[in-house]
């Protein structure tokens, strides 16, 4: 993924706003090829795997499973690769192809089980040690933050779960949630990030299917802000994490019908240390409201739109450039380079 920075913007639009608005052609691109797909993959057993950004996409495209009663687990790869053996199938996903955690534990994985390479590339290290590839798009993601990316592995493993535990999801008309999602979100979003200042720690809150996505907003606000941010269980939050909040906090929830008394509880708590709180369809000191699909396991795709946009015009508050993760600083381009060396990531 450093092997090629990007083109350096000075000021809005960045690349990262681009391929936000670029994600509905990526993801009719990812269903084209997957509409291709042969299913018909050996064992009982998925297996999803991945690393940061792109685990999270198959995550969330993976859950919806839970309906179906069939077996399948979520396994970050450096886990898998130093921990644990697979029987079934094992799903890696990757953007570029070249994390080493991933492809390493796919070729572990071909020991005991079939193995599919998820990627953007077809002459990538993934796609060449996979027993069968799978190239979602020919449109790279331009930004180091990779939300274009996000949404192409979401609808990839969702069709892989559609098809492994015989769901009747409509992954197009979810898209269109997306694209409405894209389009109606960008403003309120932005005046709000505009009225959140000063803020140096963020917390994203998230319970059942929606802990992953608290996870991947709160990894996308660090790499774009370059602030604190922490993805956490909604009701963990309250063991511990309240010692370190005060007025230069920001609490993010990701609020449904199953937890929105439990986020109120929270919303109220928050005035007494003067926290500031965000909530997704729910009400607090700010309010983002968003087109929830039927399906709750699948929450998290169009919520992802607005925190996407979050991320984006906090860092534009801030005066930072949010496609290059800090490698403006020599200092964290060298830090990168000895945990990924060149072609590693």
């Amino acid at each position: 993924m450093t092997d090629e920075l990007p083109a350096v913007r000075s000021g809005h639009p960045y690349i990262m706003y681009d391929m936000i608005k670029e994600t509905p052609a990526g993801i009719r691109k990812t269903l084209e090829v997957m509409g291709r797909e042969d299913y018909s993959f050996p064992g009982e057993v998925l297996y999803f795997t991945g690393n940061g950004t792109a685990y999270h996409s198959a995550v969330v495209g993976a859950q919806s499973l839970w309906e179906s009663g069939k077996k399948w687990h979520a396994i970050q790869a450096y886990e898998i690769e130093k921990y644990y053996r697979t029987s079934g199938t094992v799903i890696g996903f990757s953007h570029t192809g070249k994390t080493k955690s991933t492809v390493d534990t796919i070729i572990k994985a071909k020991l005991d089980s079939y193995t599919v390479g998820v990627t953007h590339y077809a002459d990538s290290p993934l796609a060449m040690v996979s027993d069968h590839r799978i190239i979602i798009g020919d449109s790279p993601d331009k930004s180091l933050c990779n939300t274009k990316a996000f949404f192409d592995n979401v609808f990839a493993s969702l069709e892989i779960a559609k098809n492994f535990g015989d769901l009747g999801t409509d992954s197009f008309e979810l898209l269109g949630l997306v694209e409405r999602t894209i389009r109606d979100s960008e403003k309120p979003v932005k005046e709000i990030a505009e009225n959140l200042n000063p803020v140096k720690d963020i917390f994203v809150l998230g319970s059942g299917p929606n802990y992953i996505a608290a996870r991947e907003a709160a990894q996308k606000i660090k790499e774009s802000t370059h602030l604190h941010a922490e993805g956490i269980e909604l009701e963990e939050f309250n063991h511990g994490c309240t010692s370190v909040i005060d007025d230069q906090t920001l609490l993010v929830i990701l609020d449904t019908p199953e937890v929105s008394q439990r986020t109120q509880d929270i919303v109220k708590a928050c005035r007494h240390v003067a926290t500031k709180t965000l909530v997704l369809n729910g009400e607090g000191d700010f309010t983002i409201d968003f087109p929830v699909p039927e399906n709750r396991y699948l929450y998290p795709v169009t919520a992802m739109v607005p925190l996407y946009y979050l991320a984006y015009f906090l860092a534009l508050g801030l005066g930072v450039n949010p496609d290059y993760l800090r490698f403006e600083d020599q200092r964290y381009l060298d830090y990168d380079s000895v945990v990924f060396p060149p072609g590693s990531h």
